[in-house]
């Protein structure tokens, strides 16, 4: 992972600026919709949060997937035998997914079901929900499979929402929340530690809603 930039000062207070308001600043009306739409979800017994890992950016298919309850319940963790064996190097230096472990791990056919079951009539929450969506319905569309209709949430942009950006990288907010000791926990960029990722980071944004 690449260095923090350096934080700016708050023109008020004085304390490194690691989001758009420093704690001395009230949230602005749109963070506070973005804070009351994350406690909303969170809540909630039908949401799920969903992370893959890919064999490439484009043309590729789902390898990795992982599903997590907004308790923090485990329900889905595996690795997917991919109908076309092979990766894009770039994917691969990032999750480190070898073909050697695919090579007896289930097929899509086979997780499909299960992630059916679990997330056809939940809302599915994912860092970077139109990257996830895509990848999952191009996976079924390469084994020829009609895909489920699954509601998306987009956890990246209401986290970003509530810090007063656009968007945001899931290593700098685990940072900026004062998570990193949890990449010593977890595998980074794979889908059973960014889906925990993901959950306490939306955690951190409601205990420190003025940050």
């Amino acid at each position: 992972m690449l260095p923090d930039t350096p934080h700016l000062p708050c023109p008020r207070c004085g304390r490194p600026l690691r989001h758009a308001r420093c704690g001395c600043t009230p949230p602005s009306p749109e963070q506070r919709r973005a804070l009351a739409a994350i406690a909303a979800l969170l809540a909630r017994d039908d949401v799920l949060i969903l992370d893959t890992e890919t064999t490439g950016l484009k043309s590729a298919e789902v390898i990795e997937l992982a599903l997590l309850s907004t308790r923090g319940e485990v329900l889905l963790d595996t690795l997917v035998r991919p109908k076309v064996m092979r990766l894009n190097p770039y994917a691969a230096r990032v999750h480190r997914i070898t073909l050697a472990e695919l090579a007896d791990r289930p097929t899509w056919p086979e997780v499909l079901p299960e992630l059916r079951r679990l997330a056809e009539r939940a809302t599915v929450l994912a860092w970077n929900a139109p990257f996830d969506a895509r990848m999952l319905e191009a996976t079924s569309a390469a084994w020829g499979l009609p895909h489920p209709r699954l509601l998306f949430a987009c956890a990246m942009r209401l986290y970003a929402r509530a810090r007063g950006r656009r968007s945001y990288g899931l290593h700098r907010a685990l940072a900026d929340e004062g998570l990193s000791e949890l990449l010593e926990c977890y595998a980074s960029h794979r889908a059973r530690g960014d889906v925990q990722f993901v959950l306490e980071v939306l955690r951190a944004a409601l205990r420190t809603p003025q940050r």
